[in-house]
């Protein structure tokens, strides 16, 4: 709103985008836990060789130290390479690491994380993990809806601020 009330419009819509494709790489990134979890305890796609932890990292969406801090809780088991010491996340490893981050970007203390991973392991179904991705869906939902309301409010005040938009009417999504 600041944007806009110095009528810089355009760094108000850029906000307004960038909110919007967070929202689409957070959907993408609980497909792909979902994705991972439907073959369980079935070894999931990814890269027939390991990767290394940069790699690793690229893939999950994390950096190398993240990676290097859930493995220091335990939470990550990545195998060693013989003579370098380098980490080697196989696609087992890289599933895991895709559910740890899933449930830290919903907030998820490293401790529940564990017990959740654990259950994972101990029970061989994936029942925890699809009840947190479920409430992680619900609320990306609700947070969808409130951008659109907001979007649409905002577009109600430029309206009547009159003026701010640039040309009325004009644009792909125009009516």
């Amino acid at each position: 709103m600041r944007a806009v009330h110095v009528g810089d419009l355009e760094s108000a819509l850029a906000a307004i985008d960038a909110g919007h494709a967070e929202l689409t790489r957070e959907r993408a990134q609980l497909a792909t836990v979902r994705e991972a979890l439907a073959g369980w305890p079935a070894t999931p796609d990814g890269p027939r060789s390991p990767l290394r932890i940069g790699e690793a990292a690229r893939a999950v969406g994390v950096r190398p130290p993240v990676l290097r801090l859930w493995e220091s809780r335990g939470l990550l088991r990545p195998v060693r390479e013989p003579g370098t010491g380098y980490r080697l996340y196989d696609r087992a490893e890289l599933r895991t690491a895709h559910i740890v981050a899933l449930l830290r970007r919903g907030h998820q203390p490293l401790a529940a994380i564990g017990t959740v991973l654990e259950a994972l392991c101990s029970t061989g179904s994936p029942d925890d993990v699809l009840g947190e991705l479920a409430a992680r869906e619900r609320e990306l939902h609700d947070r969808s809806l409130g951008r659109l309301r907001a979007s649409a409010a905002l577009h109600a005040y430029l309206t009547v601020a009159g003026g701010m938009v640039v040309v009325a009417g004009s644009g792909a999504g125009a009516s």
